[in-house]
């Protein structure tokens, strides 16, 4: 990446008026998306874009502009227009660059999560993974109505300058691998579902077994209605595990907590869910999703507890919204998520299960981020005496997010090593399920 593009922009606005602060962020995304359906071509695209963006802060006043032109002459009428702008804002004096101590400088791992041979690879390299994973599954069983495999691959360069003392640049890639399937159900129902994978090299990225368990989670679906409403153990299979705890993490945002609109806010070192949920942010891991040497504000990161035997440990609180708070700042999110895994497998405690539910995805719904409350539509599996009795569609799971947090009786041992959030099948107990 030319970094020269970071330097001629600092250039210009060291030239402007009073001098204002700066973040320059230079980033450039290569991007490959393959569709095939039904064995034909759908859609090949490759993308490559370069973009700058610019934070100034000027006399309490904080103005982030963003631009695709990066001609010189541009680039230097553009700054001069993102200042005159700035000078029309509102000051808030929080409105700060990190404090440079805080700063990466260097000396982390290698993270080894960039695969460069992704934009040197042909599309006819790609395209023939496709339809390799695609052809395990088609015209392989008469109920198929539509088969989609999808192939998307990223690199992600960017180069990081900041006036108070931070110049550093970053680079990631993933691949990843879908399938969907579409089959003729009953009663005029079609059930869908499908199955992915991602990995950070391609060379790393399966050859066999997506489509086909693409197809079989679809045919299991065949079937679908509700169970009776009630109280049910909920096992919360690993794919959309992390969706059910994204109200918890968005609960520990700092914007969340300046707002007054978290359920988490004052509840920073007590225990708000079982003991059981011990989970660390650690971004140094290398060879893993999300692994970064810094955040967006160029502050190191670092291996951190987010929660220890149900114990809330940390916020995410960024300068500005510290200042405004009165509380360090932290980080202003997580990268690579961990979640202690317990001893069993899904299957393990599905046959163990006496009447439950498995959840396999979630349908809408909805959480209060003041009151925890949520109400989501869900589809699954009805458990009885440790069979699947029936596929389940046309319900919701009610409750209170730290409620059901709180009744979490065992993680098993299947997250998923390739994602930026490790989280397993969780179970719960006495939840409760209604119609829809």
């Amino acid at each position: 990446m030319n970094a020269e593009l970071t330097y001629h922009a600092e250039r210009v606005i060291r030239k402007l008026p009073s001098r204002p602060g700066y973040k320059l962020v230079l980033m450039e995304n290569s991007e490959d998306n393959i569709v095939l359906r039904d064995g034909k071509v759908e859609k090949m695209l490759r993308a490559t874009s370069l973009s700058l963006a610019v934070n100034l802060y000027l006399d309490g006043r904080d103005g982030f502009f963003y631009t695709n032109d990066l001609r010189p002459d541009s680039v230097e009428g553009f700054i001069r227009q993102a200042y005159e702008t700035t000078r029309l804002l509102e000051p808030d004096e929080s409105r700060t660059l990190a404090d440079p101590e805080r700063y990466y400088r260097g000396g982390g791992p290698d993270l080894r999560n960039f695969d460069a041979s992704l934009s040197e690879r042909g599309s006819g390299d790609k395209l023939s993974l496709v339809q390799e994973i695609a052809a395990e599954a088609e015209g392989s069983d008469r109920r198929i109505i539509s088969m989609q495999t999808r192939y998307a691959d990223r690199q992600h360069r960017a180069h990081y300058l900041i006036s108070n003392g931070f110049d550093g640049s970053e680079q990631s890639s993933y691949c990843t691998l879908t399938s969907i399937v579409t089959v003729e159900g009953t009663g005029g129902q079609h059930p869908m579902d499908g199955w992915g994978e991602s990995r950070l090299f391609f060379s790393q990225m399966p050859r066999s077994g997506i489509a086909r368990t693409a197809l079989r989670r679809t045919l299991s679906k065949i079937g679908q209605r509700p169970a009776p409403g009630g109280r049910y153990r909920m096992i919360l299979e690993s794919p959309c595990a992390g969706s059910f705890l994204q109200p918890i993490l968005s609960a520990m945002n700092g914007q969340a907590l300046q707002q007054k609109a978290s359920f988490l806010l004052g509840r920073l070192g007590t225990q708000v869910v079982s003991p059981l949920v011990s989970i660390v942010d650690d971004p140094l891991i290398p060879g893993t999703r999300g692994a970064s040497l810094f955040d967006y504000d160029g502050v190191a990161t670092q291996r951190r507890e987010l929660f220890t035997e149900g114990c809330l440990q940390t916020y995410f609180i960024d300068t500005p919204t510290g200042r405004k708070l009165g509380m360090a700042p932290t980080t202003q999110g997580i990268h690579h998520l961990i979640m202690q895994q317990g001893g069993k497998s899904k299957e393990e405690v599905t046959a163990e299960s006496d009447k439950a539910i498995l959840v396999t995805d979630f349908n809408g719904g909805n959480c209060d981020p003041v009151t925890g409350d949520f109400s989501y539509g869900i589809e699954g599996f009805l458990i009885e005496r440790g069979i699947v009795t029936q596929p389940v569609s046309g319900m919701n799971v009610t409750g209170n997010m730290l409620d059901v947090w709180k009744r979490l009786s065992q993680t098993c041992n299947d997250a998923d090593p390739w994602e930026a959030e490790l989280i397993p099948t969780l179970v719960f107990e006495d939840v409760a399920f209604g119609g829809c």
